[in-house]
């Protein structure tokens, strides 16, 4: 059966679709690559049809999202990640059923990390993802009070701004795809460890 990781949350702009990609990017730029699938279910994305590391693929609708969680949940080694829309609790039913990890992304903002902290009190198994935080010492401190409002043991390590990253989910993918390599194998390797997932189960044997 795939695993499934569920980028989630109520606020738009926080940073899903990208970690999603970044995450999926990351796998399929480890030495053994995992296959990872993009399921987009915001209505006003167009899923990406370039050549990537990873698949793309269509759940905009809740019949179309349903479908595909049915066929792909039944791949032995794939893992799934579902870049969810913000307000859809469609969405949250999915997450409760099926998802062996939520990931709450947030930006270090006010408006963000209030939605975050009511986001995790909705959803007690999920885990809070910093996103594009400062990379600058000075810049990180100012916004350290952000971090602190979300408990420790509920959020992974903040995920630092990198140049190219809006690359990611355009049509600059190629080009900025071995820069983002590093960054992501990271970022996804974390994930997988939270879920409790280890990468060579997801993997062709050897």
């Amino acid at each position: 059966m795939a695993k499934v990781i569920a980028l989630v949350g109520s606020k738009g702009g926080s940073g899903k679709s990208t970690a999603a990609h970044l995450i999926a990017h990351g796998c399929g730029s480890l030495a053994r690559p995992v296959p990872a699938i993009v399921l987009t279910t915001d209505p006003e994305e167009h899923p990406r049809t370039d050549r990537r590391r990873y698949v793309v693929a269509d759940g905009r609708t809740r019949e179309g999202l349903l479908a595909q969680m049915r066929k792909l949940l039944a791949v032995d080694r794939l893992l799934i990640l579902l870049d969810g829309a913000a307000a859809r609790p469609d969405l949250d039913k999915v997450v409760a059923e099926v998802a062996d990890l939520a990931v709450l992304p947030f930006k270090p903002a006010a408006q963000d990390v209030e939605r975050a902290v009511d986001n995790l009190n909705r959803l007690p198994q999920a885990v809070a993802l910093p996103m594009d935080w400062p990379a600058l010492p000075a810049t990180a401190k100012r916004v350290r009070r952000y971090l602190n409002a979300v408990p420790e043991d509920r959020r992974l390590p903040p995920f630092k701004h990198i140049p190219r990253l809006a690359d990611l989910l355009g049509d600059g993918y190629g080009e900025a795809a071995y820069d983002l390599a590093s960054p992501a194998r990271g970022l996804a390797l974390e994930v997988l460890a939270r879920a409790r997932i280890d990468p060579d189960d997801l993997t062709e044997p050897r």
